[in-house]
């Protein structure tokens, strides 16, 4: 028995599959214009996104003229900055300065004796190191103890009592002191040295040792440092010291070799100690406001050209870009570029940006005056009211700056126009998914009722196919036996 056919158009021998193929493609139509839809709604989310970055670069580049120390910034230069190196900020004085050192900064130092110790396993005895933070006398008489320092008691067990174990102990403890093993030709040795450098970090250390002798060189008492009364059994190779200079023939002193703020605004490193005076120059740093306000400039060209290039047209080409015409886009352009261009009341003296140098080029760009700028330099404090002043009160006499930035502030908000403008987009795209969906359906349904249809009709014509041959055959049948009577 032969087998069923169920392959819509072989009974009846029509192309069935490519006539719902092409029924179907015009019914893809909506389908595909929602698809056609959602890409160019993704893209201008995408644009709309790349524009919030871009705005939002633009704003940042403002925050640096808001100070009013970024107006009176200066810079610092040694003819031996080997010897003395130099930083200074706003509230450093122009001038010149010379700096001379006498004695720089140094921490104390003590080590065992050497020949005492073999290697750092070598067993020094138990008991207890009393660690003190203080300052010495020239000749080491006397030991003042550091203001608010106190007796560190470091106990040396059984288990810790090697040069090694010692050691690690002495730097757990925090003391003030850090302790190292160096090893020679004489074999090892307990160095000891302060952690802060200043006369006032020096340190004594006493012995308190098991084997009941705290002064002698056995046990832990060989690791002592009190003198002159008492147990001395480690050299000092370096005393505390705190550096000792002259700024201008005034003598200053530090516990450390960085001096701030001994001058207001400036910042010595002392490096060596010095033969003659070192020239320190301060003057002012207008290169990095300058630099400040480019980059301003930078930041606004960058989001102008995003949006000339979105919201054109060419007419050559007839093509327009992604956002020609959009709303949105257009307005924050054109309101950027009136924020730019309008009058400011914040100074008397500088009334828009093209008086200090911020000029309009042909393109819609900006560029910077140089010359203008210079001249606007030499009144720092009405250019830092024409950029930089907020009065909270009276928005009107916000510099340029801060009112650009306000602005921006307004566009890039929760509830602002461009945020608005992205969530108005994907609540868009969002519908558009939807509407998808529903059409898929639809068409689902449509080709499931287009195959029933064309398979009924596919029956019906295989049937009246088998009955045309049926007939035709028994014509052919009739018409044989006429001939033959």
């Amino acid at each position: 028995m032969a087998g069923t056919i169920s392959s819509a158009g072989i009974g009846s021998g029509l192309d069935v599959s490519g006539i719902i193929d092409k029924l179907m493609a015009t019914e893809q139509a909506p389908l595909t214009k929602l698809k056609t839809e959602a890409t160019v709604m993704q893209t201008k989310l995408s644009a709309f996104g790349q524009m919030q970055s871009l705005l939002s670069g633009f704003r940042d580049s403002l925050s640096p003229l808001f100070s009013a120390d970024n107006y009176s910034l200066t810079s610092a230069a040694s003819n031996d900055s080997a010897s003395v190196a130099v930083t200074s900020t706003a509230k450093a004085a122009a001038g010149n300065y010379a700096v001379s050192v006498t004695t720089l900064a140094a921490s104390q130092t003590t080590v065992s004796t050497a020949g005492q110790f073999t290697d750092s396993a070598s067993v020094a005895g138990t008991g207890s190191l009393t660690i003190r933070l203080g300052s010495w006398d020239a000749g080491m008489t006397t030991f003042t103890p550091k203001t608010g320092s106190s007796d560190i008691v470091v106990p040396i067990g059984a288990s810790e009592s090697t040069l090694a174990g010692i050691r690690d102990k002495i730097n757990a403890a925090n003391a003030g002191v850090r302790a190292s093993i160096i090893t020679d030709a004489s074999g090892a040795r307990l160095s000891l040295q302060s952690t802060t450098t200043g006369a006032e970090n020096g340190f004594r250390i006493t012995a308190t040792d098991d084997d009941g002798n705290h002064t002698d060189a056995a046990g832990l008492s060989r690791l002592a440092f009190d003198p002159p009364g008492g147990a001395t059994q480690m050299s000092r190779t370096q005393a505390a010291a705190n550096t000792a200079a002259t700024i201008n023939g005034i003598a200053v002193t530090s516990s450390s070799t960085t001096l701030t703020d001994v001058v207001e605004g400036m910042t010595f490193t002392l490096n060596k100690v010095t033969t003659s005076p070192v020239t320190v120059t301060v003057s002012r740093n207008t290169d990095a406001l300058k630099g400040m306000v480019n980059n301003m400039i930078k930041a606004f060209n960058q989001l102008n050209a995003f949006l000339d290039e979105a919201t054109k047209y060419d007419a050559s080409s007839k093509s327009a870009g992604l956002l020609q015409g959009d709303r949105t886009a257009v307005g924050l352009q054109n309101q950027l570029r009136a924020q730019i261009g309008a009058n400011g009341a914040a100074s008397s003296v500088f009334g828009t940006l093209s008086s200090i140098g911020v000029e309009f080029q042909k393109d819609g760009s900006l560029k910077l005056n140089d010359a203008k700028f210079a001249k606007a330099l030499e009144n720092p404090a009405e250019l830092q009211k024409a950029l930089g002043a907020w009065t909270p009160s009276n928005q009107a006499t916000n510099g340029f700056a801060k009112k650009l930035a306000i602005w921006a502030d307004g566009m890039l908000g929760t509830q602002g126009t461009l945020t608005s403008k992205q969530n108005s987009i994907k609540t868009q795209i969002t519908h558009n998914q939807k509407d998808q969906v529903k059409v898929n359906e639809r068409l689902v349904a449509i080709e499931k009722r287009l195959r029933a249809q064309y398979s009924a009709l596919d029956s019906t014509m295989s049937q009246a196919n088998a009955l045309q041959s049926y007939v035709q055959q028994q014509i052919t049948s009739w018409n044989n036996i006429k001939i033959n009577a």
